[in-house]
């Protein structure tokens, strides 16, 4: 029982140090339900860790990507920016994939809206 015992508590370790290796959103701009009066000019994604942006989606309400250059190159960071062009008045759509130090990949998606 105690070998077993060993082996759970290594595993949970392994998991904490996995899960904060990991970069979690802290934040993004604009906000997830933000309803924008101004120009919305770019994508900011906020990560807990060093992370690469490996694929940036911006879609409006009917499905329809708006085009959004990123350098795929860019080193890891933790703070991520993308240039929006001129937005129409919509509701858009962020689909975001990061992957981490250790190749681990999170994904995300949140929505805004631009008058």
């Amino acid at each position: 029982m105690t070998l077993f015992k060993c082996a759970l508590l290594a595993s949970s370790l392994i998991f904490s140090v996995n899960a904060v290796a990991h970069g979690n959103i802290k934040e993004t701009y604009p906000r997830d339900g933000d309803m924008l009066m101004s120009q919305a000019e770019r994508v900011e994604l906020h990560f807990e860790a060093p992370m690469k942006v490996i694929s940036l989606k911006v879609e409006n309400y009917a499905g329809k990507e708006i085009d959004v250059k990123f350098d795929r190159n860019a080193p890891d960071a933790k703070v991520f920016k993308a240039m929006l062009p001129k937005l129409r008045a919509d509701n858009y759509f962020v689909k975001w994939r990061a992957m981490g130090k250790d190749g681990h990949t999170v994904k995300g998606k949140y929505g805004f809206m631009q008058h």
